[in-house]
């Protein structure tokens, strides 16, 4: 992996932390089973989150504000597991997926946030 993709990875994962208030930071420190999402990257008003504590197979979320768009993708290969998206939005999806920050930054999250 490249040492350009860790450090936009630890730089997301730094504002995380960085933005918890004191209470919240403390919680996720004491508590590796605590809930959180991080916003891998936004495309438009497309969302793609990964939770720290979801189920496999691994997989990340695509969603807008107004919840209008709320579906999940496989990391394996970008298959749609549920949800509806317009073929515009899958675009975007798939064309982020297949770009650099894609599967690999993706898969490097998965695999961090599984093992806290």
């Amino acid at each position: 992996m490249s040492s350009e993709i860790m450090e936009i990875v630890l730089a997301d994962l730094l504002k995380y932390y960085l933005g918890l208030d004191d209470h919240s930071l403390e919680l996720h420190l004491n508590n590796p089973n605590i809930a959180t999402k991080e916003r891998v990257e936004t495309i438009d008003d497309l969302q793609v989150i990964i939770y720290s504590n979801d189920h496999n197979p691994p997989h990340f979320h695509v969603k807008t504000k107004n919840l209008q768009i709320d579906a999940k993708f496989k990391i394996e290969d970008c298959e749609l597991i549920s949800g509806k998206i317009s073929s515009k939005d899958l675009q975007k999806i798939k064309a982020f997926y297949l770009g650099p920050k894609g599967k690999e930054v993706l898969t490097l999250i998965w695999n961090k946030r599984r093992n806290l």
